[in-house]
């Protein structure tokens, strides 16, 4: 809720648990976020006043 209080969709935000050994499980992770992200477009939000 707070996210979209401030005009963020959540699936913007992902938090997933990679062990240090799990270099696949990570590359595929980064993989699927970058395309939701591609998929979504640019933010809305504006941080410069």
């Amino acid at each position: 809720m707070m996210l979209e209080d401030f005009g963020l969709e959540p699936e913007r935000f992902r938090i997933e648990w990679i062990a240090s050994s799990e270099a696949q499980k990570f590359a595929d992770v980064m993989t699927e976020m970058t395309e939701a992200l591609r998929d979504l477009g640019p933010s809305s939000y504006n941080t410069r006043g």
